[in-house]
Order: structure tokens, then sequence, then C-alpha cells
């Protein structure tokens, strides 16, 4: 018959049907060797009762937001004889690859319930916001959390028009590279020549502290970083396709700017197509933030440290680079590419469910229902059926999503298309080239990206520093011949 302390152990118990919103106060130790569970007074806030079987002793830890903090767990130690390196003073650490449930940030910008397929910009739905609300309604939402008047959106688009073009070193040093490189190289390098025409606004060159804590230098720093990206972004990209570059204009929007900087305009009028501006607009509102990407958090883990903005924004557009997050795009067209007619889909389909290849833009890490962007985007590629019936690369991906989605093996595990691969399918339709498209994204997601490096910046600071498990040898003895005893 098992002890009672033994029973309580084997069974972790929750307490509590409300989650309380009051601040977390430190765990407590108890043991309970010769206690039950019907033994233990239930408390009076919500909390998570531990038994930590190694050693017998009970814990109860608070539950604030259906979330403990990390930092009581530092109550729970290790017993003497465990391996050496898991005896560390920050007691029982949670070991979470990739932060599959870890929350690292407390925010008030986007909230996304995978499970219901919803989405929220400061408490309203995208349901309300597409089709009603445009680019600088969305950014001023996300970065100053609540919606403009009229003439706070005109002043906007004033700020934004009236930033100084990048100096001369920046536009030189984005026309320095080979006109094959990639876009993105170019950016983040054009960006880096900015950072170094602009020292004063790095903090460890000026030795002292700038962003933390000043609203007024953080709105300063947003709209001039706004403005430039947008530039930064159109040299590069008239740089690598061998387009004409235009300066922006103070008489036109942020995204009808994008058309004319690049040179995408209608010839008669020397204007952008107002239809694709209304897309752009509509496109850029639904996919202003998406919550703690992979590429927000690594802007964040950077911004911990305080650097100036663009070393943060770097750190974003890197890791979104990557194949498993927005570099997805830009795959899944080499894919497309290669599959190259509408009757080679088939012979794709065989290979992923034979496991011996990966369709790129398929499955979503959050989502376990259609993803709720996919609704307006599609949308916009209703607008778009005229160009789409003229690109036959187009067809092809149309077609794949067609069948995929009635095959029953991506029906079965719930692989629905990611939004953002059918954003690409509209801007490919409205002339621009698959290479550009994940920089045309990021221009939108900086709306997001700014919001929360805001938010970081008004807020108290921690320099994110995750820990180990280390499971390597210890104490070996070096001897004469150089190697470990």
């Amino acid at each position: 018959m098992m002890a009672p302390h033994q029973d309580i152990a084997d069974n972790t118990t929750l307490i509590g049907s409300s989650i309380s919103r009051s601040i977390a106060t430190p765990s407590v130790k108890e043991d309970i060797a010769t206690k039950t569970t019907s033994e233990i007074q239930k408390p009076t806030s919500d909390v998570l009762h531990v038994v930590d079987s190694r050693t017998g002793s009970y814990y109860n830890i608070p539950i604030t937001n259906n979330a403990i903090t990390a930092s009581d767990l530092k109550h729970i130690t290790a017993p003497a004889g465990i391996y050496e390196a898991d005896q560390n003073e920050k007691g029982l650490r949670v070991y979470d690859p990739g932060f599959s449930n870890t929350a690292v940030m407390r925010s008030e910008i986007t909230y996304i319930d995978g499970l219901k397929g919803i989405i929220q910009y400061r408490g309203y739905s995208i349901d309300q916001i597409v089709g009603r609300k445009g680019f600088y309604d969305t950014l001023h939402l996300l970065i100053w959390g609540r919606w403009p008047s009229s003439e706070e959106r005109a002043k906007l688009q004033v700020n934004i028009n009236s930033v100084p073009l990048p100096g001369k070193a920046v536009f030189d040093v984005i026309r320095s590279f080979p006109r094959e490189g990639s876009i993105m190289g170019m950016i983040i390098a054009g960006l880096s020549a900015l950072q170094s025409t602009q020292m004063n606004r790095v903090p460890a060159h000026e030795a002292k502290t700038i962003f933390l804590g000043e609203p007024s230098v953080i709105d300063d720093e947003i709209i001039n970083f706004v403005s430039r990206f947008l530039v930064i972004t159109a040299v590069a990209y008239t740089h690598h396709s061998n387009r004409r570059f235009n300066n922006p204009r103070p008489d036109l929007s942020y995204i009808e700017n994008w058309f004319y900087m690049t040179n995408h305009v209608d010839p008669h009028t020397g204007l952008p197509n107002p239809r694709y501006v209304d897309a752009f607009e509509r496109l850029w509102v639904v996919i202003a933030d998406h919550e703690m990407t992979c590429s927000t958090a690594a802007l964040l883990h950077t911004a911990s440290a305080l650097p100036d903005l663009i070393s943060s924004i770097i750190s974003a557009l890197s890791a979104m680079y990557g194949p498993l997050h927005g570099g997805a795009i830009e795959v899944a067209y080499k894919q497309i590419e290669e599959i190259g007619s509408i009757e080679r889909i088939p012979l794709k389909l065989s290979r992923v469910k034979e496991h011996k290849e990966r369709l790129y833009g398929y499955g979503h890490r959050v989502y376990r229902v259609s993803d709720p962007r996919y609704v307006f985007i599609k949308h916009v590629l209703d607008d778009l059926q005229d160009e789409i019936a003229q690109d036959p690369l187009l067809k092809v991906a149309f077609e794949l999503d067609r069948i995929a989605q009635e095959d029953e093996y991506f029906i079965s595990r719930k692989l629905k298309p990611n939004a953002d691969l059918f954003a690409a399918f509209a801007y490919k339709a409205m002339g621009f080239p698959p290479e550009v498209i994940l920089p045309i994204s990021m221009l939108s997601r900086a709306q997001g990206f700014l919001a929360h490096w805001k938010e970081a910046m008004s807020g108290n600071v921690h320099i994110w520093r995750p820990s180990q498990i280390y499971q390597g040898k210890l104490n070996l003895t070096l001897v004469d011949d150089g190697l470990p005893s």
C-alpha cells in the first residue's frame, strides 16, 4: 500500500476555477509526508499544488492569468546526490525547446486564439478592421493604442513623409551588392549603414540609455524608421531588379509611395493603380502583427539588451528570412516553379505523403482551424482574377491548393494553407516577383515589430538570458599528453 505522500506525489492537482489578476505571492513549501490530498487546505486564491516525489516536499505555486511564474520554481530544489550539473541555484527548471509553452512577455497588442481562429488588435477583431481601416489607422492603433482621429491620421502621414531621405552612404552600400544578391541582405546592410550615419542614437556609442522610459524619443525613432525602412526596401528591390528608383513624393500615401518609388505605376498617369493600392491597404492590415512570432521574439530578445531600434529590427529580419518562418514563402515559390505544370502536381503530393519532400506554405504552429486571415486575403485574390489568369505559375499554385484541400492526407492532419503564402500570391498577381514578396511582407509586419518594441521600451526591461541543461562530462583531469584521463 502506498504511503500517503506517495499518493499525492503521483498526482498534480489544480485548484480553483477562476483566474486571479492579483500579483503572485511567493511559493509556499511544506513537508506533507504525513498528509493526504483531503488534508491539504484549499487556498483562497488560484494555485498549483506540487509535490516533489524526490523529497516529499509540498509547494503551492500561484496561478495568475492561467500561468505560473517560472522563478517560483526556484523554491523546488534538487535533493543531494543527483548529477552535479543539475544542482543549481535556479531550482527546478522548465525544459521547453522552441518556447512551445513559455510566455516571455505581458502584452496588450495582439490576441490570438488558435483553436477558435481569432485575431484581435488591441481588442478589435480583424473582422471589424479589414476594409474599414487602412494602413495609417492600424499603424496608429498598434503603436499608440487607439484609433487616430482624421487630424491625427493626416498628421501621421505628414510626419512620415517629412523625414529626410537616408544619406548617400546608405544608397551606395545597397547598390554595391551584386544585383542577383539577396534583397534581404541588401536591406539589412542598408539598415546597418543607416545606423552608422546616426550614431547619436546608438546607446553603447553614447554611453547611456537612450530609449527606455522616454516616450517622445521612442515615438520620434519610430516615425524616422517607418519612413526610412520603406525607402531602403525600395532601393534594394529596384537595385536587384534593375528598375528605376524614384524619390518619394510628399503628396502620396505610404503605400502609394511604395509603388511610386519602385516604378510600379501606370505608364500614362505615372501613378500607382488604385486597385493595387487598395489591395495593399487590406493586406497590410491583415498581416500587420501576429503576436509572439519567431521574428518578434528575436526583436525583443535583442531589445532586452537596450541597443538601438535598428539592431533589434535586424535581428527580427534575420529570423524572418529562415525557411521555417517568412523565408518559407520564397521556398514555396521555388517548389511551385519546380512543379512547373498542373500535370505534375500529383507527383509532388505523393512525395510529400511519402515524407520524401516537404510542402512549404501549409500548416501553422498556432492554428488548428483555418487561418482567420485567409478569408480576407481570398477577397483580395478574387479582385485579382484577371491578373491571376495571365500567370501560369499562379495557376499551378491555386490548383495545388485545390487538390491539397480536398486530399484526406492534408484534411486529417489539419494542414491548412498559410495566409502569408496566399498574400504572396496576391503580390505576385500585382506584378512583384517572388524574391521581393518577403521584403514587402516585412514592411507590413514592421507595424507589429515597432508596437512590440515601444511596449518593451515603455516598461521594465529584463535582459533575456535563458538557461540550458548541461549533459556533458564533468570534472575531467588533464594528463601530460593533453588527453583527459
